[in-house]
């Protein structure tokens, strides 16, 4: 039955936040903000999830605090919310993220009447929230708003079931224990989307790696191939970076009113499928570079670790951050030597590093690649 069959008086709409609430996953934002926050988060990450899940979704939470305002809400799920609101019903937020973010989230929107979330140990998701559900609000007590299999559970016990951006085989399943599901519109990323978060036109930068060949008039077939793939590693590496530099600056971007509108920032990329991409990526470009030798992998390595320092802290540094894309910009010049056994001449080098050093405007305290030259 459609919310406007559902009785007020009876039933309680039970909401979940990540991927349904938010267009996002709360702990992947809690990793990012406190990756940003400090460098060793990863390691420490690693440390605190050997005493469990939410011991892991506490610690990120406590070093990368999240500003429930600026997290990019499912404008269906809201307006679903006030609807049964206007008609009097009551309005739970219940999650799997920490009894803290549930807090401010309810908090902030002000549209719940009560919130409840992970803590003492009891991660609130599948089985467990489904018994809470029932000991809270009564057998069939509930609606319930999700989105992940892990609420087929929930659904058993339901009243009343509505999915988020579900797939026409998550549809099934749900209907398979609520006949008359509500399924609210999928709302999936293109290739156009993935595409924009890589920034292929960024990748004009990396033609860098032909100007040995070109200086030394090395015009043959083998030489511009050995090119290439330098060129090739080197762009699927440098969007993997890029993309790293999104998910840092997730929070930042948010409140930019054009950055704001970046796949990772506004939703339209599932934050996970953004933390597989670099690695993927990186490695991709990795393999590439290996194949092409032993010194243009060494070269794209110390690319991408002076890249990763860039973005976790060097751009934040006054004149370091100049000098660091200046280095960058000629570790593609190396690149290419490398790539085609070409030497590239101290006089070009030196040209070229202080020729880039004039193409770095300051720009204070820079969040991305895009407010002063990407690296």
């Amino acid at each position: 039955m459609s919310i406007a069959n559902w009785n007020p008086a009876k039933l309680t709409l039970v909401v979940d936040l990540d991927d349904t609430l938010i267009r996002t996953d709360s702990l992947l934002e809690n990793f990012w903000a406190a990756w940003a926050v400090r460098w060793h988060t990863p390691l420490e990450a690693m440390r605190t999830l050997a005493r469990g899940k939410v011991a892991l979704k506490h610690r990120l939470g406590e070093i990368g605090q999240i500003d429930p305002a600026r997290l990019p809400y499912n404008p269906e799920v809201l307006d679903m919310i006030e609807q049964w609101r206007a008609r009097g019903g009551r309005v739970a937020l219940v999650t799997g993220a920490t009894q803290a973010m549930a807090d401010a989230v309810a908090g902030h929107l002000g549209l719940f009447d009560s919130a409840y979330g992970s803590k003492d140990g009891v991660n609130l998701t599948g089985a467990r929230k489904a018994r809470f559900l029932e000991e809270t609000f009564g057998p069939a007590g509930y609606s319930y708003i999700g989105d992940a299999p892990a609420d087929f559970a929930v659904w058993q016990g339901a009243a009343a079931a509505v999915t988020v951006n579900p797939s026409k085989a998550f549809q099934a399943r749900v209907e398979a224990l609520i006949a008359d599901a509500t399924h609210l519109p999928a709302r999936r990323a293109g290739v156009r989307d993935y595409l924009e978060a890589m920034r292929p036109h960024q990748w004009l930068k990396n033609v860098l790696v032909f100007l040995p060949m070109l200086a030394a008039h090395a015009l043959d077939l083998v030489t511009a191939l050995q090119a290439v793939l330098a060129f090739v590693a080197f762009s699927l590496v440098a969007s993997a970076t890029y993309i790293l530099n999104d998910l840092l600056d997730l929070s930042a971007d948010r409140a930019h009113p054009r950055k704001c509108q970046r796949p990772f920032a506004s939703g339209r990329i599932r934050l996970i499928h953004g933390t597989w991409m670099v690695p993927v990526l990186g490695l991709a470009g990795a393999g590439i570079a290996l194949a092409g030798g032993i010194e243009l992998f060494a070269v794209l390595l110390i690319y991408a670790g002076v890249t990763i320092l860039y973005s976790v802290k060097l751009k934040r540094l006054a004149m370091i951050d100049i000098c660091t894309l200046a280095v960058l910009y000629s570790l593609r010049v190396l690149a290419g030597s490398a790539a085609t056994g070409i030497a590239s001449s101290l006089w070009l080098l030196a040209f070229s590093t202080f020729f880039f050093f004039s193409l770095s405007p300051r720009a204070p305290m820079s969040t991305s690649p895009e407010t002063s030259p990407s690296p």
